[in-house]
């Protein structure tokens, strides 16, 4: 120990045990709260209808993207509107769920310090049937002839 009272020498890793401690837990507590309030953060604003920017892609091409109708989308479904939800974009409806199933196992992970929901497994045929999906949505919502209109925002 020095003369002004600091710990000094290899006695002064003892308690990297500890400060690692307080950080997971530190986390956790992160964690625990800000999911919740985040989604509730989100919830007004969408519930509320605060503007928010463009498209980018459709401002500049006039194409829509995957996401072009998200946000209104989210926007009904808080509202609890769901057929305007699914005519603003079909798409978020196979998505949002793998999206709040990973939030929830997040979530709870953190809350009770160990997995409590199975992590979801994306194989390499998954992550290419998403993309494709995806990208088959975009080109298809762009076409315009019927059916394929509906699909635009």
């Amino acid at each position: 120990m020095s003369k002004h009272g600091e710990i000094t020498g290899p006695a002064r890793y003892n308690n990297l045990s500890s400060c690692s401690e307080f950080r997971r837990k530190l986390r956790r507590v992160t964690v625990v709260f800000a999911v919740p309030c985040g989604l509730l953060l989100a919830a007004v604003i969408l519930y509320r209808g605060f503007p928010l920017p463009p498209c980018l892609l459709h401002s500049v091409t006039g194409i829509y993207c995957i996401g072009c109708g998200a946000t209104r989308a989210l926007r009904y479904l808080v509202r609890l509107r769901f057929a305007e939800a699914l005519s603003a974009n079909l798409l978020i409806f196979f998505w949002l769920p793998l999206f709040a199933w990973e939030l929830a196992r997040i979530w709870l992970q953190a809350l009770r310090g160990r997995a409590v929901l199975p992590n979801i497994r994306l194989s390499r045929s998954l992550m290419i049937l998403l993309l494709v999906s995806a990208l088959l949505f975009m080109l298809l919502r762009n076409l315009p002839w019927q059916p394929f209109v509906y699909l635009a925002p």
